[in-house]
């Protein structure tokens, strides 16, 4: 048996970047942000981001909940997400499919409905991909996109001072896969927010110019937090009672005896963009852009702190990590 099991996706990521080839002459940014930043071949020109994911059957979705059109909404909107994170317009998709024998030809091309569907606001071409049979049903999907130099948005960017804020409310997706899991009607804000996340590829270039450092939630606003945190050898204070949560997601958590500010924190799936942002700069960017919540500030000193509304304040973990509390 392995004597050093896995124990978190993070260690893993930079355990493996530290065998694999790393960055040359023509990658700016590799391993570690949400996208990789390629230098084009031409010098003046966009920046090439490329990024990829993967969903499994039973844990990024499940088709006992999902239709085969949402589950091609879903993985395609989370590798669009990342390309926003950059500040990037997305552009070209690969996509590959392992298919188990339960599933159908008409199921396929419901899913392939679905990331058309996720595709087409945003012009993103389909280019190629592959297909293979499993044991369960896994959709990998690589996105090529674009941004320009002046726009490209890192994890390493924050500086003390800068505000910390989200694209929108917390905590839905969360909610949605906690009621469907008690057998509960999540009811359609909760269901969507699960099922059919989207992404802010349609405002992230808005953001961009203004941001600091940004990333997509994904894994819950507590991890994503404490990437920037670290990539920007920062720190960070969350403001509870600032944090957005919408009034259906409180509702679901009185009713599962749950805390909604925990779904906000550690749920994940949200793919909101959080970004730092000079003060000053956020003052512009909100009369531009709706909908932006201010939550919080990045400080100087490590260690990311949330302020409750009682005024305590606590250390900050958490989120969603595919490897915890394995070996």
């Amino acid at each position: 048996m392995d004597s050093n099991p896995i124990k978190s996706e993070h260690e893993l990521i930079a355990m493996m970047a530290s065998v694999l080839p790393g960055a040359g002459n023509d990658v700016l940014v590799g391993i570690g942000d949400d996208a990789a930043v390629l230098r084009p071949a031409e010098s003046g020109d966009d920046y090439l981001l490329a990024t990829s994911d993967m969903l499994v059957e039973e844990v990024h979705f499940s088709r006992q909940w999902s239709t085969p059109v949402q589950i091609g909404r879903k993985a395609a909107a989370c590798n669009l997400s990342d390309i926003a994170a950059m500040g990037g317009r997305a552009r070209w998709m690969f996509v590959s499919l392992a298919l188990p024998d339960t599933v159908s030809t008409r199921w396929t091309l419901a899913v392939c409905e679905g990331i058309r569907k996720e595709c087409l606001p945003y012009k993103v071409v389909v280019a190629g991909g592959d297909t293979c049979r499993a044991d369960r049903a896994v959709i990998s999907i690589t996105v090529i996109g674009s941004v320009s130099p002046e726009n490209l948005c890192l994890r390493s960017q924050a500086r003390p001072g800068d505000l910390l804020a989200v694209s929108g409310p917390l905590g839905g997706s969360a909610a949605g896969l906690a009621m469907l899991r008690a057998g509960l009607s999540p009811g359609p804000y909760l269901a969507a927010r699960h099922l059919t996340p989207g992404c802010r590829l349609d405002i992230a270039s808005e953001i961009a110019p203004f941001a600091n450092a940004m990333i997509d939630i994904s894994d819950g606003l507590a991890s994503e937090t404490g990437h920037i945190c670290r990539r920007s050898n920062v720190g960070a204070v969350i403001e509870a009672g600032a944090v957005p949560v919408d009034r259906q997601v409180t509702e679901a958590a009185r009713s599962l005896n749950a805390d909604p500010l925990e779904w906000a924190l550690a749920g994940g799936e949200d793919f909101e963009l959080l970004f730092t942002v000079d003060p000053r700069k956020f003052r512009l960017l909100s009369a531009k852009v709706q909908g932006l919540f201010r939550i919080g500030r990045i400080v100087s000193e490590a260690g990311i702190w949330l302020i409750r509304p009682d005024g305590r304040r606590v250390p900050l973990e958490g989120g969603f990590d595919h490897f915890a509390g394995q070996g």
